[in-house]
C-alpha cells in the first residue's frame, strides 16, 4: 500500500510541475507583448488555476461518496424499500462551485420524501 501512495504522490508532483508550466505558458500567451505584468496578476491567474483543480478534486470526491449507495432504501418511518434517485445540484464550495448528485427517495406508503446522508449508507 505505501508503494502505492509513494507512486501517487510521485504522479500527483509530476503533473502539478506540469501545470504550472502550462499554466505559466497560458498567462504569457494571453498577456502577449503588452509590457510589464504586476505580480499581483500573475498570483490571480495562478489562483485561478488553482481553484479550478481544488473544485474538479471535490467533484470527485463528492461522486465516489454516493457511487455506493444502493439502489433502494428503507423509509425511516414505515422501512419499505424506497428507491434512490439522485438531483444534481450545485454547491459553492471556497473554491468555486460543484456540481454534486444528492441522493433522494420517496416513500409511497408513508407519502414522505427523505434525503439519506451518503454517512448512513456505508459510504
Amino acid at each position: 500500500m505505501d508503494d502505492k501512495i509513494e507512486a501517487l504522490k510521485e504522479k500527483l508532483d509530476r503533473l502539478m510541475r506540469e501545470a504550472a508550466e502550462t499554466a505559466a505558458d497560458l498567462q504569457a500567451a494571453e498577456r502577449g507583448t503588452r509590457g510589464p505584468v504586476h505580480f499581483s496578476q500573475i498570483e490571480a491567474a495562478a489562483h485561478a488555476v488553482g481553484c479550478a483543480l481544488s473544485s474538479g478534486i471535490q467533484e470527485r470526491m463528492v461522486r465516489e461518496a454516493v457511487a455506493d449507495v444502493p439502489p433502494k432504501l428503507p423509509c425511516p418511518d414505515c422501512g419499505t424499500p424506497c428507491k434512490v434517485k439522485f438531483d444534481r445540484r450545485t454547491v459553492h464550495s471556497t473554491d468555486g462551485p460543484i456540481v454534486v448528485l444528492e441522493p433522494e427517495c420517496h416513500c409511497r406508503r408513508c407519502r414522505r420524501d427523505f434525503f439519506p446522508a451518503t454517512g448512513s449508507v456505508g459510504t
